[in-house]
């Protein structure tokens, strides 16, 4: 019997858009999880007009009870993946490892005997709000390689990281080269055309297409579908190749990450804010902080708060594609922002 994936079947992971009975996903580690009763199923997958494309085609896996039995980048529109369960019924994920800004893929059906069950969720909610740090730009490649699809995973970036630890239900909004008030510039020419404030309210910002017809940036995101308790903003690597040590720009940069604070938080009215850099590049952590400051002196809002992240370590922990941080660093980047979250938010577990 063929099945429709929706919030009666599975439980909905980050935002996920229905188009004629398919389940969209562009964010990165957007997908969904259920209970499977059948000893097998079927997933039938769908894939937009960059399917096959050797650097933007979408990249998924797909786990059992935890355990990854699939992981591959769509060659075609339309792809199945036929997995077995446990005899006492099995959990099955479909995870997007790529990111929003390549390409797009849906989960068109799956095929079993029996009705899919949502999972249970969780009892609390984490959104990323971050760049290719986030995404996982090239974890699964190495200084030296080319940045496609097939390297990048964000299940092994620090903020899915952080999500399992945590026992979270997680959002993930992040975009590669994407800033506050620039995008990454080599030449220190600013870049309006990769900021994350105009695409925070949509479905993302792709090449691709949901169902080769609607754009991600053209459709709303719902936020009542999805509050979380915690939004974790991690911006600010790419605006300071603009910035740089430029005092105009930086209070530029402040000026404007205060306004996005102000599109968070009415978007979110119940969650804790927390905004965090560092990682690779520490140049606009004192204006991050200042900008975090100014907002909760203004606003009055005390639910806000800023983290350091540690520099990565290139020498000792490895380097990813394009000088991004290694599995290794994004494990320890999670590992500090995981304590932090349980010291401030969660209480001691």
């Amino acid at each position: 019997m063929e099945w429709k994936i929706t919030a009666d079947t599975a439980k909905l992971l980050g935002r996920t858009a229905e188009i004629d009975g398919t389940l969209w996903l562009s964010y990165s580690a957007s997908g969904t999880e259920w209970i499977c009763r059948d000893s097998e199923c079927t997933i039938v997958l769908a894939g937009d007009f960059q399917s096959g494309d050797p650097v933007h085609s979408p990249r998924y896996a797909v786990e059992i009870d935890g355990y990854r039995v699939a992981e591959e980048t769509m060659g075609s529109s339309r792809e199945s993946v036929r997995v077995g369960c446990g005899e006492d019924g099995s959990v099955i994920r479909v995870i997007k490892l790529s990111e929003s800004a390549d390409s797009t893929m849906g989960i068109a059906a799956v095929i079993c005997d029996t009705k899919p069950e949502p999972t249970p969720r969780k009892n609390r909610t984490i959104e990323f709000i971050g760049d290719s740090i986030t995404c996982g730009y090239g974890v699964d490649g190495e200084l030296g390689d080319l940045y496609r699809t097939a390297n990048e995973d964000a299940t092994k970036a620090y903020a899915y990281l952080t999500a399992q630890a945590a026992d979270a239900d997680y959002s993930m909004v992040s975009f590669s080269g994407y800033g506050i008030i620039s995008g990454y510039t080599e030449s220190g020419t600013r870049r309006i055309d990769s900021l994350v404030p105009p695409v925070y309210r949509t479905m993302g910002d792709s090449y691709g297409a949901f169902a080769d017809r609607v754009k991600p940036r053209d459709m709303a995101w719902d936020f009542a579908k999805l509050q979380p308790d915690l939004v974790v903003v991690n911006l600010g690597t790419n605006d300071a190749s603009y910035c740089g040590e430029d005092a105009a720009r930086q209070r530029e940069y402040i000026d404007e990450y205060k306004r996005f604070l102000q599109t968070v938080r009415a978007c979110n009215p119940g969650a804790q804010i927390l905004c965090t850099l560092g990682i690779m590049d520490q140049r606009l952590c004192g204006s991050m902080e200042q900008a975090a400051r100014e907002y909760r002196e203004e606003s009055g809002d005390g639910r806000i708060a800023t983290m350091r992240f540690a520099l990565q370590d290139m020498e000792n922990d490895g380097i990813a594609v394009d000088w991004h941080p290694s599995a290794v660093t994004h494990k320890k980047a999670a590992k500090q922002l995981t304590a932090f979250l349980f010291d401030r938010y969660f209480g001691k577990e």
